[in-house]
């Protein structure tokens, strides 16, 4: 996973906050209000040594359909995650380190690990605060300028909600909470239109949609050629191949590349796509494949194609139904945790209601004090880029 996408990940209860509590959320108190906003800011801006573990939930109509566990640590540049997800795919974890320029990461469940230099890919910009911009850079600076007034003039518009629960240890307790009549009608309108645009980019109305491409590619190769490729090579061709993959099938890749290149089997099913009108061609591994007229259909079918993503959720309407929200803020305005769970009723296709729930929490500890070790990668082998 891309850097900068660790270091935001952690944040991501935040930014759930940002859409839905700074925009929806009422702190009518100045004070409170100021706090939690000058508190993000400073984290997002201009903390660079910090450690903070995470967790986000995704719920739609009762049913976690993703999740989310980070721990993370920055020291300036150098950098530190440990993530496990869970999604319709399965479960997932990764660790990935960026420590004095040089970048390791791996997944649990492979028996390689990657290792980049500083500087040797794309990924090098890494500015020493948690978003990676450059705060000196004057688009940045407006950008941020145009947030926070918009977030203020949203916020100036809600009821009084915010309320402190308590102080301990130099840290203040807050408390929000939003029902739906309290949610401005700006808001709704915006997220409405913001489902419905995702909603149309996924609508798969009128395509080709393959299962599995690349397997499907090798059963087209087999079927035309005779030849019977060995397991090991598909998987590799499928799921990608280590160094030694490549070293031991090359020739047979390029022979299989340079077959498939000369082939057109994909036209077939778009064909069969012209001839129906509309609708989606469901490829299947084994080349053959399924019809169904809507989204809705292929999903009642393929439910593991709605993939993890929020836009597969949203419907084509979404509105906010409420809000809860507690977070400390230190002595020294410094965000200490964070907890959230935010309730959107979403409307399908067939005009049916869903309940979509997003939930996650954060606490931050170690500030100014937080170090990144070397990551231990056991016995794994190591591929370069």
């Amino acid at each position: 996973m891309n850097t900068k996408r660790k270091r935001l990940l952690i944040c991501l209860v935040a930014g759930v906050l940002i859409l839905a509590v700074s925009a929806t959320a009422a702190f009518g108190s100045v004070n409170g209000y100021t706090k939690y906003k000058e508190a993000l800011k400073s984290l997002a801006l201009e903390t660079d040594n910090f450690t903070a573990s995470g967790t986000l939930q995704v719920r739609y109509d009762d049913k976690e359909v993703a999740s989310v566990q980070e721990n993370f640590a920055m020291d300036g540049q150098n950098i530190a995650s440990h993530s496990r997800t869970k999604d319709e795919t399965g479960r997932h974890e990764s660790y990935d380190t960026l420590l004095d320029g040089v970048r390791t990461s791996f997944n649990v469940d492979e028996s390689t690990y990657y290792q980049v230099k500083y500087g040797t890919t794309g990924d090098t910009t890494l500015a020493s605060n948690l978003l990676g911009v450059d705060t000196d850079d004057e688009m940045t600076n407006r950008l941020v300028n145009f947030a926070e007034i918009a977030a203020d003039t949203v916020v100036g518009e809600l009821k009084n909600n915010f309320v402190q629960v308590g102080s301990e240890n130099g840290v203040d307790h807050y408390q929000v909470e939003i029902a739906q009549n309290q949610v401005p009608s700006l808001i709704n309108a915006g997220l409405s239109l913001a489902a419905y645009t995702m909603n149309q980019a996924n609508y798969y109305a009128n395509t080709v949609l393959f299962a599995d491409y690349s397997a499907t590619a090798l059963y087209q190769y087999e079927t035309t050629t005779g030849q019977t490729l060995p397991e090991e090579f598909k998987d590799g061709y499928c799921n990608g191949g280590d160094d030694a993959w490549y070293e031991t099938y090359s020739d047979l890749l390029d022979q299989v590349s340079e077959v498939l290149s000369q082939q057109t089997w994909e036209e077939q099913y778009y064909d069969i796509l012209e001839n129906k009108g509309t609708g989606i061609v469901y490829v299947l591994t084994d080349g053959s494949y399924d019809y169904y007229p809507a989204y809705q259909d292929l999903l009642a079918a393929h439910p593991e194609e709605r993939g993890d993503s929020l836009e597969s959720y949203v419907g084509q309407d979404l509105s906010l139904e409420k809000v809860l929200c507690t977070f400390g803020v230190d002595d020294q305005g410094r965000l200490t945790d964070n907890q959230v769970e935010v309730t959107f009723t979403t409307t399908d296709e067939a005009g049916g209601h869903h309940t979509l729930v997003l939930s996650g929490e954060v606490t931050l500890t170690g500030y100014g004090t937080t170090t990144i070790q070397p990551l231990d990668v056991g016995g794994r082998t190591l591929i370069t880029y």
